[in-house]
């Protein structure tokens, strides 16, 4: 774990309730990577999930994949990994409950009652938001910091998907010389394509913001590897049930195609 002053996670002993959260049996891997979620990190996963209540921004922080932190939580051994992460968004929840400001009554507001010798209705209080609030997309108040953080999860879930779907269109183009010089007088962008060949991410990918008015984006969504976000049949699904096939052919196990923990 980090010892920087302003790491959530410099004393989790601190918190009786946070330390017997990490009494968890962290997730055991099939063989140790560089970046990995080692069993230090699941720990350090814990601790500033319990801080932030967001499971993107906890990620974005340590410099990790989601989609891997996804797959070490449903993996079959992660039973314990999971009751932690569950107890954590509960202790997260009751906190910030505990931290909700009070909320105040307008002076002269009396409480509704029943008069029979008055006709007059009884006065109605009317709910507004708590300081701090606005309107979500539910029509509900929210607090403003929590929709912001929604938000921000919600762009970089669709800008993942986005590049994802570039990969993949990158790697069907990789193996023909024309295509490849085409793309890259198209969209003016330098593609490492022997990473593209791999599967792997590009290596602007941490960074970029997908725009789809962008000729990179346009040309993979033309070419249909964007499934119910663009038009075009679901070539991902065509490439990669070809791909298992031909590995079956050659006594090959199938691909796992769940993007790799160490990316």
């Amino acid at each position: 774990m980090s010892d920087s002053p302003a790491d959530p996670t410099s004393d989790p002993t601190a918190d009786p309730e946070l330390a017997a959260l990490l009494e968890f049996e962290p997730v055991p891997r099939k063989r140790s990577v560089e970046g990995g979620w080692t069993p230090e990190l699941q720990r350090e996963f814990i601790v500033r999930l319990a801080e932030h209540g967001s499971p993107g921004r906890v990620c974005d922080e340590m410099g990790k994949n989601l989609t891997g932190l996804m797959k070490l939580y449903r993996s079959p051994l992660a039973a314990s990994f999971r009751a932690a992460w569950d107890a954590t968004i509960a202790l997260w929840r009751r906190r910030q409950a505990e931290k909700a400001p009070l909320q105040y009554v307008s002076p002269g507001t009396v409480p509704p009652s029943i008069d029979g010798r008055r006709k007059a209705p009884a006065a109605v209080v009317v709910e507004g938001p708590l300081p701090g609030q606005v309107m979500n997309e539910r029509g509900e108040w929210e607090d403003e910091g929590s929709l912001q953080r929604r938000a921000e999860e919600a762009r970089d879930s669709i800008s993942r998907k986005l590049l994802y779907a570039r990969r993949l269109y990158l790697n069907e183009i990789s193996g023909s010389a024309g295509k490849r010089a085409a793309f890259e007088i198209l969209t003016r962008l330098p593609i490492d394509w022997k990473r593209a060949r791999q599967f792997k991410a590009q290596r602007d990918e941490p960074w970029r913001k997908p725009v789809m008015r962008s000729p990179d984006m346009l040309l993979t969504a033309e070419n249909g590897w964007m499934g119910e976000l663009a038009h075009g049949p679901d070539k991902k699904a065509e490439l990669r049930a070809a791909m298992d096939a031909y590995r079956a052919k050659k006594g090959l196990e199938p691909v796992d195609w769940e993007e790799g923990e160490d990316e």
